[in-house]
């Protein structure tokens, strides 16, 4: 579970990207974040993982408060698919890629294996083990991406903009793929009709705060709120 509480982000110039945040995504349960571009999705994202702290707040994990001595332990616990898989893939294979978040664990290369055969197989992937990223679909890199994060065997995973840049096919497998993964998961996304398909629960933000917090079918097709947020709603 992911538990935040009354989180606060600043930019270094000053400027304010979320302002007293409080959610939480339970075990197993997929929501969409929804918003105009500049609302705080990705930001959010990022504070959960670290990478931009929060100045104020509290933001825990499977009951683990995120901290500079627990940073590591919380992310392992949530793994953050960025919008751009060429961030994730960047060693000579996938393999290698899959590999390297729990090489960096102190596994045994056995154990290492094990968990890239694992993660690739449940994916559908095993037969891109040994190819570059280089002579991949953006479908495939998808992915392969996701394979990275599932490596380190995560409770809770997170996602930026997931279908961007996919054709229709990969966009639809992806979908399946996210349906079946057990995984909570919190996916920033501006594709509504991927929203409703895959996060029964829509967060809408506006301005760095949440704005409305519900049914995914409701509120995307509600057309005075989406207006508010800056959103076109679903038609």
């Amino acid at each position: 579970m992911i538990e935040i509480k009354n989180i606060s982000v600043t930019y270094p110039d000053g400027t304010s990207a979320i302002s007293d945040i409080s959610l939480a995504i339970g075990d197993g349960e997929s929501a969409a974040l929804i918003g105009a571009n500049g609302a705080g999705k990705t930001t959010l994202l990022l504070s959960i993982v670290g990478v931009l702290p929060a100045e104020r707040g509290l933001i825990s994990v499977d009951g683990i408060e995120l901290g500079k001595k627990s940073l590591s332990e919380v992310r392992r616990r949530v793994g953050m698919v960025f919008q751009d898989p060429d961030d994730q893939l960047f060693m000579p294979l996938i393999y290698d890629d899959v590999a390297f978040g729990p090489r960096n664990l102190g596994l045994s290369e056995e154990a290492v294996e094990k968990r890239v055969d694992a993660a690739l197989s449940s994916l559908g992937i095993a037969h891109l083990r040994d190819r570059s990223s280089l002579r991949l679909s953006g479908g495939e890199k998808r992915i392969a991406a996701i394979a990275t994060v599932l490596a380190m065997e995560p409770t809770m995973m997170i996602f930026d903009e997931p279908t961007a840049f996919l054709d229709p096919k990969a966009r639809r497998n992806l979908i399946n793929l996210l349906r079946r993964l057990p995984h909570g998961k919190l996916i920033a996304t501006h594709d509504l009709s991927f929203a409703e398909e895959v996060c029964p629960r829509a967060i809408l933000l506006k301005n760095g705060r949440i704005f409305a917090d519900g049914r995914t079918g409701e509120l995307i097709r509600d057309d005075r709120l989406m207006d508010e947020c800056g959103v076109e709603a679903l038609r």
